[in-house]
């Protein structure tokens, strides 16, 4: 099931992150890769106006086309799973 999402939350943290944009990171703050333990990668051919698509799409939602095509698959895989 989809997740609703708070729209004033999300436009909250994003004028967050634009007034502060150029501040310095704090000294106490460590990188983290999440994905990092994900150890495969698909291919996909699209033509060009499938691509564009995508980005457009990704860009309404700020978020990279990579993230939200694997939200897309990791969705649809929850919907192909048996119910238990």
């Amino acid at each position: 099931m989809a997740k609703q999402i708070d729209r004033a939350l999300v436009e909250r943290i994003r004028e967050e992150s634009e007034r502060t944009k150029d501040d310095p990171y704090p000294a106490n703050a460590r990188g983290t890769r999440p994905n990092r333990g994900r150890s495969r990668v698909y291919s996909v051919r699209l033509n060009d106006d499938e691509y564009q698509a995508v980005q457009r799409v990704a860009d309404s939602v700020h978020l990279p086309p990579s993230t939200l095509v694997r939200s897309w698959i990791l969705a649809r895989l929850d919907q192909e799973r048996p119910a238990s």
